[in-house]
């Protein structure tokens, strides 16, 4: 849409570019100054020197690409079969199972984490314990990611006419023919872009990590960063393993950026769903039992050891019970305060990002910031941990302050505010704007009277976003937290590090208190529909 530019629009590209700069880039050029140059008169570059030459930090290198390689293909394998089906076969009950296989991707890593303890750990339901295990940490990633690939394959075939595979059985292919010379070609550039995503994902974990395999060998870049800077105070270490991941998830993006401008092309929609073969019916519910499976087994078993008494009595709400009596110490929090904690942050946060994401979306479709539209992504290539950690150098303050939660929550929902609000802004009929400016209304008493109550779905839709983000958010928030402002994934992390069996079933009621919360956000973004992030 076309619409003249404004000075309001300028002004709020100022203050977007503003925030981002104070709260994102400071942060991080604090980083890369104190890798490259740091403190008691140690050369340029001398730690990178030191701490790339350790053979430590290149296994933790080597071993986090490695995970996150072996994560990948292992989520495409399971992925990319449920997202050809779910494409190109119409079935019963596939809008539910949709929603259903997209839980995994917005639970709280704490949540998929004492999940899957709950499933195979120590007193998993299934009598195997694969904690501190490669195997257990692939599962988990497979589990969280799996929704990546399965939607973003799913949607881009389903916007492809059949027309190709149509004329491939005109001339005599058969299905499996036809679907490995045209329907995987084709898909092939979103498998690659899903697959970068995951990438980068698993590459970052950090939650997942350190609940499921806190040993010393299996420890990603973003758990050392963050055993160096909360409990070593290896500053410089640190910064310099930061720097490392930041060069590796900006390649990432770049590729990522590339792939998505292939996506983009245009295509010609039409009916390619059809009702699926016998054989194929075999394929299909095979295919769902094991990814029903792995989104549903973790989170069943951690509702059923919750409801299990540290006695063995169930069903029982013991445990739930136990934390309305739960007295706080250093680092230890009720579920009152931590409850408490939780929904204050994630209010604070969600209007803080809802401020910014409103002001970048209008800068951009308003005012012409082609340059803030890409800077927007930057984000979601900075993990929690990196965030936090620039925090921590940038701004000691934030250290024993308030606000440092809040903010850093409110940085890392921006991206997925910006871009579920600037498709909606990009969407509204000109007619009305430019009827409005021809009555002599003002670019802010347009805005007011005519742009926001338009906006007020994707509004809503947003601020359900950064809610549920600032709930579940676990990295930047350990490593910033202060003990009265421990929030539920702080206390859970907290609860599993403590012995007995007592402590356990409370983390297990705290995980579940956590995950209903995270339903009920999702059902509102399902009822407002969802974003085009």
């Amino acid at each position: 849409m076309a619409v003249r530019r404004n000075p309001l629009a300028h002004l709020a590209g100022g203050v977007a570019t503003l925030y981002l700069t104070a709260f994102l880039l400071v942060p991080l050029g604090v980083i890369l100054a104190r890798g490259l140059l740091p403190g008691g008169g140690a050369p340029f570059g001398a730690a990178f020197t030191a701490t790339l030459s350790d053979g430590y930090y290149l296994e933790r290198l080597a071993f986090t690409f490695g995970q996150a390689l072996l994560s990948t293909l292992l989520t495409v394998a399971l992925g990319l079969p449920t997202a050809l089906l779910f494409a190109r076969y119409r079935f019963r009950g596939k809008r539910a199972l949709t929603a259903a296989f997209t839980v995994p991707f917005v639970m709280p890593t704490v949540v998929a984490g004492i999940g899957f303890l709950a499933l195979v750990g120590p007193r998993g339901v299934l009598g195997v314990d694969l904690r501190n295990t490669l195997a257990l940490v692939l599962l988990a990633h497979v589990f969280y990611n799996f929704a990546v690939v399965a939607r973003l394959v799913a949607s881009f075939l389903e916007g492809v006419a059949p027309r190709l595979e149509e004329a491939a059985a005109t001339l005599g292919a058969g299905r499996w023919r036809t679907l490995l010379r045209v329907t995987l070609p084709l898909a092939l550039p979103a498998t690659l872009a899903s697959a970068v995503l995951v990438f980068v994902f698993c590459f970052t974990s950090f939650g997942v990590v350190l609940i499921l395999a806190p040993a010393a060998p299996f420890a990603t870049l973003e758990v050392e960063i963050y055993r160096l800077t909360a409990r070593l105070l290896q500053l410089d270490a640190a910064a310099v393993l930061v720097v490392v991941q930041l060069v590796v998830i900006g390649l990432a993006s770049f590729v990522y950026t590339r792939l998505q401008e292939r996506l983009a092309v245009s295509v010609t929609p039409g009916s390619a769903e059809r009702a699926p073969s016998p054989g194929v019916r075999a394929l299909l519910s095979l295919d769902l039992l094991l990814a029903g499976g792995l989104v549903l087994a973790p989170l069943l078993a951690l509702t059923l050891q919750a409801l299990t008494a540290p006695s063995g009595a169930f069903p029982s709400l013991a445990s739930f019970q136990a934390l309305q009596g739960a007295t706080a110490s250093v680092g230890f929090a009720s579920l009152q305060r931590s409850l408490a904690n939780s929904l204050l942050f994630a209010c604070l946060s969600t209007l803080l990002a809802l401020v910014v994401g409103f002001l970048f979306a209008y800068a951009v479709a308003r005012g012409g910031w082609r340059a803030l539209d890409q800077a927007s992504l930057l984000p979601l290539a900075t993990s929690p941990i990196t965030l936090a950690f620039g925090y921590l150098l940038a701004y000691p303050a934030l250290v024993t302050s308030f606000w440092g939660i809040p903010l850093a929550h409110a940085l890392l929902a921006f991206p997925f505010v910006a871009r579920t609000l600037l498709p909606a802004m990009r969407a509204l009929p000109p007619g009305q704007l430019e009827a409005a400016a021809t009555l002599g209304a003002s670019p802010g008493r347009a805005l007011w009277r005519v742009e926001l109550p338009l906006l007020r779905p994707a509004l809503v839709t947003a601020a359900a976003f950064a809610f549920a983000i600032s709930m579940g958010e676990f990295g930047a928030t350990l490593l910033l937290v202060r003990s009265e402002y421990a929030t539920l994934p702080v206390a859970i992390y907290d609860r599993l590090g403590r012995p007995g069996a007592a402590m356990y079933g409370q983390a297990l009621a705290l995980a579940v208190v956590l995950m209903l919360l995270t339903a009920l956000v999702m059902l509102l973004l399902q009822r407002r529909g969802r974003s085009e992030f």
